[in-house]
């Protein structure tokens, strides 16, 4: 069977020359043969969806774009908005109801990516991947991030950062603890260069069910080691 790596040098597309699609067969080859939802957001011309169809032969795909096409490809659905708009995004979550990849590859713009992410998630399935390119643009001004500031707070990359505390971090033991609403439904967050692979599912281990007593010591101790660790 031919492997995602010689699919991909049929078409032209860009992850090919970034190494994406090396990446994507490891996290790929065993849903190969899946009947899977998938949406990509970011059509361009056309080259990723066409590896998708090629590559997931059980698979509905997808593919959102701002810019209308004047083209179309056998077995993949368009949608033509902006992914930051969250009335079109459920336009698409009506159709589809739920995703097991979400791949976006869209504006690269970091109030896109985290708006994006924060309507899409509840509709990806557990065990589900949301897959996000070209972090390197977390860096670039006009994407609104920063080259000196690498602790921005509302960089895409910081953001998933904050992703991965929300599967390693106990909140039990953290003073002024605040939920994050992904806390506990996020299994990894994989980072490689310029792209991220998120795995949605229940953190059973992060959870604590049983609230403990709090006692006036214990509290004190957490308030005072959050000011000098």
């Amino acid at each position: 069977m031919i492997s995602l790596t010689e699919i991909g040098k049929k078409y032209p597309s860009s992850k090919n020359r970034f190494g994406f699609i090396q990446l994507y067969e490891k996290y790929f080859e065993k849903l190969r043969d899946e009947k899977l939802n998938i949406l990509e957001i970011g059509i361009d011309k056309g080259d990723s969806l066409r590896i998708w169809r090629d590559y997931f032969r059980n698979a509905n795909i997808c593919g959102l774009d701002i810019e209308k096409k004047n083209f179309t490809i056998n077995d993949v659905d368009f949608f033509f908005g902006d992914q930051s708009n969250i009335s079109f995004l459920k336009t698409i979550t009506d159709k589809y109801h739920s995703f097991d990849i979400i791949i976006d590859d869209g504006s690269h713009v970091s109030k896109h990516i985290i708006s994006s992410f924060n309507y899409l998630y509840r509709y990806l399935n557990n065990d589900g991947l949301y897959i996000v390119e070209d972090l390197q643009t977390s860096y670039i001004p006009r994407y609104g991030g920063s080259r000196l500031r690498l602790n921005k707070f509302d960089t895409s990359m910081n953001f998933f950062k904050r992703l991965a505390d929300c599967v390693n971090y106990e909140h039990d033991d953290r003073p002024f603890y605040k939920k994050n609403k992904f806390d506990g439904l996020v299994k990894t967050v994989s980072f490689h260069q310029n792209i991220v692979f998120v795995k949605k599912g229940v953190s059973l281990n992060y959870y604590h069910p049983i609230k403990k007593k709090e006692t006036f010591l214990n509290l004190f101790k957490k308030i005072f080691s959050n000011f000098f660790y």
